[in-house]
C-alpha cells in the first residue's frame, strides 16, 4: 500500500527554465548561448547540486568560460537563478489533497544549498516539509545511494512509496531501489498515476 508520496522540484512542483530566463534578461542571442552553456550547462552547475563545489568557486570557474564583456552578465544571471523557477500549474492543489487523506508528502530533489531560497520564495516547497536535497548529502540522482539514503533518513519503506520525477533515469534509479517510480508528465498524468494505485483524487483531474 502507498502511504508516501515523494516529488521531485525541478519540473514537477516548480518549472525550471533557464533558456527562458537567460531570453529574458540578455537580447543577443549570441551571447544567450555562451551564457547558458557557461551558467547553466557545465559542469559546475552539476557539482553545485553534488555540493562539492561553493557558490563562489563555481561563479569563478563559469567565468572562464565566457569572454570579459560577459562576465557582469553572468554573475548577475548566476545570482538570479531562481527567477527562472514558477510553479506547475495544480501541483500545489494536489499535494494538498494528498495531505489531506493523510498521504506523507516528501521532495527528494538534485538541487544546491541555495535551496532555502526557493522554500522562502514557492509555497508548494512551504507545504512539503520533509525534503532531500541532493547538496547536504554529496549525492545525486539517480545513483543508488540517494535513495537508499533519502529511504533510510525518513525510515521509509520503498514499497510504500511512489515518487515522481521528471527524467526516466531518475525514474530507473528509484525502481532499481524498489520504490514504486513513474516519469512526471503533468498534473492530469500524476492524478491518473495516484489512481492506478488507488489513489482518487478525481476533482483534480
Amino acid at each position: 500500500m502507498i502511504r508516501n508520496i515523494v516529488f521531485d522540484m525541478g519540473n514537477v512542483l516548480l518549472f525550471y527554465e533557464p533558456k527562458p530566463y537567460i531570453a529574458r534578461e540578455i537580447s543577443d542571442p549570441e551571447a544567450g548561448r555562451l551564457l547558458f552553456d557557461a551558467c547553466f550547462g557545465g559542469s559546475e552547475w552539476k557539482q553545485l547540486d553534488a555540493g562539492t563545489i561553493t557558490e563562489e568557486e563555481a561563479l569563478a570557474s563559469m567565468q572562464t568560460h565566457v569572454p570579459p564583456e560577459l562576465r557582469g552578465d553572468l554573475a548577475r544571471l548566476f545570482a538570479g537563478w531562481p527567477d527562472c523557477m514558477s510553479p506547475v500549474p495544480g501541483m500545489e492543489e494536489v499535494v494538498a489533497a494528498l495531505q489531506e487523506k493523510g498521504f506523507r508528502c516528501l521532495v527528494l530533489s538534485n538541487a544546491s544549498v541555495r535551496f532555502p531560497v526557493l522554500v522562502e520564495r514557492f509555497s508548494i516547497l512551504r507545504r512539503i516539509e520533509e525534503r532531500f536535497v541532493s547538496a547536504y548529502y554529496h549525492l545525486l540522482k539517480p545513483s543508488h545511494e540517494i535513495y537508499e539514503r533519502f529511504l533510510q533518513e525518513f525510515s521509509l519503506n520503498p514499497q510504500e512509496c511512489l515518487f515522481f520525477d521528471d527524467l526516466q533515469e531518475n525514474v530507473d534509479g528509484a525502481i532499481a531501489c524498489g520504490i514504486h517510480a513513474h516519469r512526471f508528465c503533468g498534473k492530469n498524468d500524476a492524478v491518473n498515476t495516484l489512481r492506478q494505485f488507488g489513489i482518487a483524487l478525481d476533482f483534480l483531474a
